[in-house]
């Protein structure tokens, strides 16, 4: 595997970031409450889509 440079992250790069990690954790914690108390309204469509985001999230995290 070749190694890849990369350039210094701006501070622009950086802040967005830290508010994707904000978000991030956010949905990850909303998405637990869901699946605990699963209301009426949210449907197995919003669960699939949900699922997916937080697969997404935590591939993302391991990779960090």
């Amino acid at each position: 595997m070749a190694l890849r440079w990369k350039a210094p992250r701006t501070g622009r790069e950086k802040l967005l970031d830290s508010q994707f990690k904000i978000v991030a954790e956010a949905f990850l914690e909303l998405f637990e409450l869901l699946e605990e108390y699963t209301p009426i309204w949210y449907t197995e469509q919003h669960d699939q889509r949900a699922l997916t985001a937080w697969r997404i999230l935590q591939k993302f995290k391991a990779s960090r």
